[in-house]
């Protein structure tokens, strides 16, 4: 046997096995990282819920104007035939009513009622009239808080839809990666399964040479 074949059955064949085990390991962990950190960011919680006491704390610093203000420039209530009212078909809070009793406020509130799904819309006027009830226990201004509700209400809206695409995209990216992945592990282990047949099925040095036979002495006549 030579060198170089030495060489190749002895170190080369080893080298080369060691190298795409590594390499299979190191893909198995990538794919089960990416995968994890799919998973943890799909898990977390997408919530546009505002809590009153979280508005109360951002007006208490403001002082107190008169209740008989409007939400955005309102103008004084004025009687609303039911049908007629933007707000017909909602369960409007009661203590949202003196504040949306004309058709200004009507029309304010319903066009952020407009910008949320239709299935959180009446978990929207429920939510706002906890911030009111919270923020006139705490002696302040009920437009305050309306208007202040609003704002971060459309905000939070805003981040969720965020979140939804950052969920969307690491799926994205924890899909195309296992799938790369799961290719480079397959490539390597096909390497090793070729190695080991090559190894397997190679004739030893010296194996197809045949040995001389011994000099005849003659057949005895």
């Amino acid at each position: 046997m030579s060198i170089v074949e030495n060489f190749e059955r002895k170190a080369l064949f080893n080298i080369t096995r060691a190298v795409a085990l590594v390499c299979v390991t190191v893909f198995l962990l990538a794919v089960f990282g990416g995968a994890m950190y799919a998973f943890s960011v799909w898990k977390e919680p997408i919530t546009t819920k505002v809590p009153a006491k979280e508005i109360v704390d951002m007006i208490k610093p403001a002082e107190s104007v008169p209740q008989s203000a409007q939400p955005q420039g309102a103008q004084a209530p004025v009687d609303q035939t039911p049908e007629l009212s933007p707000l017909f078909g909602f369960r409007v809070p009661f203590v949202l009513q003196k504040y949306a009793s004309n058709e200004n406020a009507q029309h304010i509130l319903k066009n952020h009622l407009d910008e949320i799904p239709v299935s959180d819309r009446q978990d929207y006027l429920d939510e706002l009239g906890a911030v009111v009830t919270e923020a006139e226990a705490q002696k302040l201004n009920g437009i305050d808080a309306i208007n202040k509700y609003m704002e971060t209400k459309t905000k939070r809206y805003a981040d969720a839809e965020g979140k939804r695409l950052q969920k969307f995209e690491a799926l994205k990216l924890a899909a195309m990666s296992a799938a790369g992945g799961l290719m480079l592990v397959a490539l390597f282990s096909l390497v090793l399964v070729l190695l080991a047949i090559e190894r397997n099925t190679r004739p030893s040095g010296g194996s197809g040479r045949n040995k001389s036979a011994a000099p005849s002495e003659g057949l005895p006549t």
